[in-house]
């Protein structure tokens, strides 16, 4: 049988099954992807598409989802070239992801009334086809399909949905990234501690801002397995594990990430402390994470000291240039707004997500969620894609009611929605994976 549902999946009796293919995926997908690093040629990056395929086509569809999530912090080296244009394995792997989704369980029941939120958010895009070149369609083909396979599979995978597998799979989507950035890094400088605020950390995300964000989703969604796990030695890995995680995340020299983690670690330790009967396995965490941090300190003071001086040279160097603190998003910003307000139709609609950068005159992207929401589909598209993000968390509200979720699983989608006020969003296919990933942790995490 070609196709092989979610049902005869979590069926079965043997639960290494799960484990044995999680470890297979890891060392196969892992070994592509730092393999790269010492391939002249872009075959081993073709060979991880057939494997993925082949793991899509004949696993469950939370395992479908996994793979693809995995794939997200290694955006910048899963790529193969059709002429001189790059494109992302992981926006084919939706493709087939979908086709696959629709050809077994599309005969199921769906909520019309949500379904056609979703079609009406699709079509919305596609009336601006007619300002698109052939590169252009293509692209939105893509987008398409991307918004269409997550709203799918919110509906019919919510049964089956394993959010503890999806955690995992990210986590070391993460951690590959980190080891294909380590080698990458020391390749081309020799160490770790560049002492130049202009190189930056990106693992194999291909943007350092972008890096850091997966750092902190992840991160942070360690606490949903601290609080699921009773396992001695796991409880002991995790703080090492988010301290890792966290180390990466400041060589990325990211404003925004030091700024983030810094409240939302006191947001969580306020929640902590104000709730200790639920929260006892993270209160450990916490007290562990804060040993481990003060005796790494302790030890690489030098070391620390070197980092922060660079890390904080960021914010010092440009106190009187907001240009220069922003990386001249300020100036991206004020073009946009001028062009929006140039033309009420534009104003009213937008002019399509597929190049608008191009199409706009501004040569560069908007590096702010809410600006790109306006430019790309104006006020009406702003209210739409509103909507959309609604019928995603009224379908994952299923298991929970919103006011009965913890603000601890809250921090993910924090981390995201704080992020891509200074990123790209709408035009990656990978947005609206993590915003599944993130909306699916609130209701999951107990």
């Amino acid at each position: 049988m070609l196709f092989t549902n979610d049902t005869l999946i979590m069926s079965h009796p043997i639960k290494t099954n799960a484990s044995m293919f999680f470890f297979l995926d890891i060392v196969i997908i892992g070994g592509c992807i730092l393999g790269k690093l010492f391939s002249p040629s872009n075959l081993i990056i073709y060979a991880l598409l057939c494997y993925l395929i082949m793991r899509l086509l004949f696993t469950s569809l939370t395992s479908n989802f996994a793979l693809l999530l995995l794939l997200v912090p290694n955006l910048g080296s899963t790529f193969i070239y059709v002429g001189s244009s790059s494109i992302p394995i992981l926006n084919l792997l939706i493709c087939v992801a979908l086709l696959k989704l629709c050809l077994t369980s599309l005969h199921h029941f769906v909520n019309k009334k949500l379904l056609l939120v979703a079609i009406i958010f699709v079509l919305y895009e596609w009336i601006h086809i007619f300002y698109y070149d052939v590169k252009g369609i293509a692209l939105l083909v893509s987008w398409s399909a991307a918004v269409l396979y997550v709203f799918l599979i919110a509906i019919y995978g919510r049964s089956t949905y394993n959010h503890e597998t999806v955690l995992k799979y990210f986590l070391a989507g993460v951690g590959i990234s980190i080891i294909y950035g380590l080698l990458n890094f020391y390749n081309m400088y020799g160490t770790l501690l560049a002492n130049n605020p202009t190189i930056r950390f990106k693992g194999a995300a291909g943007d350092s801002n972008y890096f850091s964000m997966y750092i902190m989703i992840s991160m942070f969604g360690l606490l949903y397995l601290i609080n699921k796990n009773n396992s001695r030695w796991r409880q002991s890995i995790y703080p090492i594990l988010f301290i890792v995680y966290g180390a990466f995340g400041v060589l990325s020299l990211s404003r925004m990430f030091l700024l983030v983690v810094s409240f939302l670690m006191l947001l969580m330790v306020i929640k902590v402390f104000t709730s200790l009967k639920g929260n006892r396995k993270i209160l450990w965490f916490s007290f562990i994470t804060f040993l481990f941090i003060a005796s790494f300190f302790l030890y690489f003071s030098e070391e620390v000291h070197s980092v922060f001086s660079l890390f904080f040279s960021r914010f010092t160097d440009f106190l009187e240039d907001p240009s220069g603190l922003t990386s001249n998003r300020n100036i991206i910003a004020e073009k946009y707004f001028d062009f929006i307000v140039a033309d009420f139709w534009s104003m009213l609609v937008g002019i399509g997500i597929q190049e608008y950068y191009i199409r706009s005159g501004v040569f560069l992207e908007t590096h702010n969620i809410l600006l790109e929401l306006l430019v790309v589909w104006g006020l009406v598209g702003f209210i739409i894609f509103a909507l959309f993000i609604c019928v995603i968390f009224k379908i994952s509200a299923s298991k929970r009611k919103i006011s009965e979720t913890s603000i601890l699983g809250w921090l993910p989608i924090i981390c995201m929605a704080v992020s891509y006020m200074s990123i790209n969003a709408m035009s990656n296919e990978s947005f609206f994976i993590l915003v599944f990933f993130a909306i699916n942790h609130i209701y999951e995490f107990d």
